[in-house]
């Protein structure tokens, strides 16, 4: 995709319309100019979103793509996700109040995202354009869930855009003069069907031509943080299903055998959490993408995506081992181990968790790319987990066989820093890829 953008008009040309493998049309080209409302109507299917999706990517840190629920984690209170979407675009949490009076949510600060209905949501969404400055904004179906009242709110929002010299492409099913009737600006309308886009702003010839500026905004490691952390308290059955998960594997082990050799228990300790992580790992990401924060974020900047999945890797293995290996500590005693060697293995896998999340990490995305491929994802992957589980054993049994443990779980602390230099790099291709 081609874009021209200047003071006075953004050009677009695009060879073809592609999604999952399937081209949906043929060339487009078209211009869209300040202070007009541009709309493009369509069937299902037809790649109204596809192509919204292509010019976001191809505009990073000037336009910003909004659905209604647009980067919304129920488990979150209205006031956090407010204030890190807002530290994100570098403005001040003081602004938090004037924006949600704005959208007619003053009431709802501290209530949970989960609690708002639909209408509501799209409410909240509508504050990521308020709050950023983006020349360009990329709208998908923003007046589904909208009231009469706020759609007068998204027209007070388009018209305060249109004063900055602003641009709005909207793809609706929705008669876009509900938005004309609050709003003194022109509507034009373009329709994609069999292929081709006509209306009255497509074009087949460029008439301008200038180099887009990018503005891409960095996201800050505060940030994220505290969004991770934030989910993390607000869902925690998320991480405790993992626990769950691994103390009744260990407990039948327990209940079946008796009284197991050491070693055979250790093994048991091993697979069991392997499994537990990789069950989970497909979840890691998933939620985030299906709200479109993965989206927003590489809006800003494609880069983000490679700190956001560093960051989030790092504070899963956090978690896990939080909620792990204490469980793994008590089941340990049940096994029949003392406590050297329940101490050494809980160190093992420590370094084990640490060494197999960027791994899981990748191949939670990639479960994400395949739509679905899931078991096949993990059935390439568990050979790469049997280094882990080598090695991993080695360390927890080395006090008992002589042998120091130094160095195999030096061997699994280089796995994890090696994961985490070269992840973020494959992560941020994978999360391109997704977003294609």
């Amino acid at each position: 995709m081609q874009i021209s953008l200047s003071a006075t008009c953004l050009q677009v040309t695009t060879p073809k319309l592609e999604a999952a493998g399937v081209v949906l049309s043929g060339p487009i080209g078209f211009a869209l100019k300040p202070g007009e409302v541009n709309v493009i109507r369509g069937g299902n299917g037809v790649g109204k979103s596809t192509l919204l999706r292509l010019m976001s990517n191809s505009m990073p840190g000037v336009c910003v793509l909004f659905k209604p629920e647009f980067g919304l984690r129920d488990e979150l209170l209205v006031d956090t996700h407010l204030k890190i979407v807002l530290q994100h675009l570098g403005v001040g949490a003081h602004q938090v109040e004037p924006l949600l009076e704005q959208v007619g949510l003053a009431n709802w600060q501290f209530e949970r995202i989960g609690t708002l209905s639909s209408g509501q949501r799209a409410r909240l969404g509508l504050c990521n354009l308020l709050a950023g400055n983006f020349k360009v904004w990329l709208l998908d179906e923003p007046l589904n869930a909208l009231d009469h009242e706020g759609v007068a709110t998204l027209a007070r929002a388009v018209g305060t855009h249109f004063q900055r010299g602003g641009i709005v492409f909207m793809a609706t099913h929705v008669d876009a003069a509900l938005l004309a009737q609050h709003l003194a600006a022109p509507v034009k309308q373009g329709t994609l069907e069999n292929g081709k886009l006509t209306g009255e702003f497509a074009t087949h010839t460029v008439v301008e031509h200038s180099q887009l500026q990018a503005h891409s905004v960095k996201v800050t490691l505060p940030a994220l943080l505290k969004r991770d952390w934030a989910v993390a308290l607000g869902n925690p059955q998320a991480l405790l299903w993992g626990a769950l998960f691994h103390w009744m594997v260990l407990s039948f082990f327990g209940i079946g055998l008796g009284k197991p050799s050491a070693e055979f228990a250790q093994v048991a300790v091993w697979v069991s959490l392997l499994l537990a992580l990789l069950l989970g790992a497909k979840d890691w990401f998933a939620e985030d993408h299906r709200v479109g924060w993965l989206g927003f974020l590489a809006g800003l900047n494609p880069d983000n995506t490679a700190l956001y999945w560093l960051v989030r890797i790092v504070f899963l293995v956090f978690c896990q081992v939080l909620v792990l290996v204490p469980v793994t500590g008590l089941v340990a005693l049940q096994l029949g181990l003392n406590s050297a060697q329940t101490l050494d293995l809980a160190l093992a896998l420590t370094a084990g968790i640490w060494a197999v999340a960027p791994l899981l990490g990748l191949i939670a995305l990639l479960v994400m790319l395949t739509r679905g491929g899931a078991v096949l994802v993990y059935l390439l992957a568990l050979p790469l987990l049997v280094p882990v589980l080598i090695f991993g054993l080695e360390a927890s049994q080395a006090a008992t066989m002589g042998r120091s443990a130094i160095a195999p779980l030096a061997v699994l602390a280089s796995l994890g820093l090696l994961g985490c230099l070269l992840g973020p790099v494959v992560a941020r291709r994978i999360v391109g890829l997704i977003q294609e």
